[in-house]
């Protein structure tokens, strides 16, 4: 893996090349050697953004800690009417697709899956929120910080404080992730043409939503019969 200072090598000579010629390279090379640890630390959050916002596993407490900017600002847009979440569902795979990038849709419209378990799971009693990142992905905040992800190939990362403390999450999300499937057995999913896809996100959404009785009645069923 290419590590921060390494990155910051790379840039310098362009970073170089653009100071104004007032500069002599004596006082550039000072301020780099008082400032290179500032700088590379710069780097390595810039770097760690960016793996958050193409919705890439995180390992460490500070890859975690860059989602949370992210989740902020996400669940505002997921609390959006669902017409205007799935335009801009609509309007990443245009550009997906504008940019010669069609293997990407794909992932793309997983997040109409993300959003329909988040539907569940917050019923359920977690706090998860859908990300419509580069790779979408689902997020699990507790008090305000996100503890786990769940990529669009299906890995759930734990943060590396709560290993050992969410073990029944994988069980919540599992059964999530089997209503989901369920659920678009009978709306009938079908991804193409792209002309359904907003109907069928529409219909599942809705029917997630109108699926939370029916769950609340089969949960108190199984507490009476336990």
């Amino acid at each position: 893996m290419v590590t921060p200072a390494e990155i910051l090598d790379r840039l310098l000579p362009r970073w170089r090349a653009s100071l104004p010629r007032r500069y002599t390279s004596e006082q550039v090379d000072r301020f780099l050697q008082r400032y290179r640890d500032t700088l590379e630390a710069a780097v390595a959050d810039a770097l760690v953004r960016r793996r958050a916002e193409h919705g890439e596993i995180p390992e460490t407490a500070d890859e975690f800690a860059a989602f949370d900017r992210i989740v902020a600002r996400e669940r505002v847009r997921d609390a959006e009417p669902d017409s205007t979440v799935i335009r801009r569902v609509l309007a990443r795979i245009d550009e997906e697709v504008a940019g010669g990038r069609p293997e990407r849709v794909v992932f793309i419209r997983d997040y109409i899956d993300a959003r329909a378990e988040a539907i569940l799971l917050r019923h359920a009693g977690w706090d998860a929120v859908p990300l419509l990142v580069a790779n979408p992905a689902l997020a699990i905040i507790v008090a305000g910080t996100v503890v786990a992800l769940r990529d669009t190939m299906g890995r759930l990362a734990i943060h590396p404080t709560r290993q050992g403390t969410l073990n029944h999450l994988y069980a919540a999300m599992t059964k999530a992730e089997t209503a989901v499937l369920h659920l678009r057995e009978v709306v009938g999913i079908d991804h193409d043409p792209r002309e359904r896809l907003a109907d069928n996100a529409l219909a599942l959404w809705e029917r997630a939503r109108a699926s939370l009785p029916t769950l609340s009645r089969s949960a108190a069923g199984s507490r009476r019969r336990s």
